[in-house]
């Protein structure tokens, strides 16, 4: 059992935009946070989150081709964790965001959320954040046993 402690930041990266959740403090429950228009200012809107919700690890979510590399999208993810390790200068890691949009989909469809809304691509962003977070604290070794 890891005992370290303290909230994880889950992001969906994405060329436009970029979905965050935060977990709480011991690391059980995700929340979706928002979801931040990908420009020159969004290293320091996450800088500004990690500082106020007291993040200490970062989870960026990863596409990984059919095949198990990484694509073009994979590349530009790792391009995007190099910048936000050297912005934060807290942990960033990276986890698998196989099926995350499709999930968040799915979970709108579950709670019977209108066509329109589900359509709002900033939510299903925020969405994806949260499952890739959700799916992080429930699979990772620093999850309570």
């Amino acid at each position: 059992m890891d005992s370290v402690k303290g909230r994880v930041m889950g992001i969906d990266y994405g060329e436009k935009r970029v979905g965050v959740a935060v977990s709480d403090p011991l690391r059980i429950l995700a929340r979706g946070v928002g979801t931040l228009d990908n420009t020159t200012g969004l290293f320091d809107l996450l800088s500004g989150i990690v500082a106020d919700e007291q993040v200490v690890l970062v989870v960026v979510g990863m596409p990984y081709a059919p095949d198990g590399g990484r694509g073009k999208k994979g590349r530009e993810v790792e391009r995007f964790i190099v910048t936000l390790r050297s912005a934060l200068r807290i942990p960033v890691e990276s986890w698998d965001e196989s099926y995350t949009s499709v999930n968040a989909h799915r979970a709108f469809l579950d709670a019977g959320m209108k066509r329109k809304k589900r359509r709002q691509k900033a939510r299903v962003d925020e969405m994806a954040a949260r499952l890739l977070l959700e799916d992080y604290l429930e699979n990772s070794s620093h999850q309570r046993s």
